[in-house]
């Protein structure tokens, strides 16, 4: 017996959770650090980590080099 999943119903999911904030918020408390876009700072890259900080940096030698501390 095969088990089916549901690949759209998944994606829909996340998508919700996604525009909702859920996720982003899930994931932090997860302990997970997030890495995105910032419209206001299209040069950078934005981090997220769980404690609530938010900075702004680029990958260097595969790691985040931080540029600028954001206050929240």
């Amino acid at each position: 017996m095969t088990n089916q999943f549901d690949v759209l119903a998944l994606a829909e999911e996340v998508e919700r959770d996604y525009k909702s904030g859920n996720l982003n918020r899930e994931l932090l408390a997860q302990g997970q650090t997030l890495y995105g876009k910032n419209p206001q700072y299209p040069d950078y890259l934005e981090r997220i980590t769980p404690d609530g900080k938010r900075s702004l940096g680029h990958w260097r030698n595969g790691k985040f080099v931080e540029t600028m501390s954001l206050l929240t």
